[in-house]
């Protein structure tokens, strides 16, 4: 039991939660431990954005839209080749959204 206490201060020391002779708990969270919580949200946001805006074939930002897809690909992925070969996955993936597209498939 003398463990779990010890663990439970450390743990409260850590966060800034525990009320010192100085300060509220709430003061010392965010001051202390609360403040890395908006830094953690920025850069997930900037991996999401980066996930959003990439090129479906590699590492780049994607500026070219393939046609029929959600997917965007880079200078070097912007053949027509490259593209058909996207379409031709996205379409294997997911036929229930290309037969939507041409109802005369059906």
């Amino acid at each position: 039991m003398h463990v779990i206490s010890l663990v439970w201060h450390w743990l409260l020391n850590v966060t800034g939660t525990f009320i010192p002779p100085s300060g509220s708990k709430w003061y010392n969270f965010w001051s202390g431990f609360g403040s890395d919580l908006g830094e953690a949200v920025i850069i997930g946001s900037l991996i999401g954005l980066y996930r959003h805006h990439k090129c479906a074939s590699c590492w780049r930002i994607g500026h070219h839209p393939v046609e029929g897809t959600p997917y965007k690909t880079c200078h070097k992925h912007a053949t027509i080749d490259s593209h058909k070969k996207l379409h031709e996955e996205h379409e294997h993936k997911y036929p229930e959204q290309h037969k939507l597209l041409n109802p005369s498939e059906q």
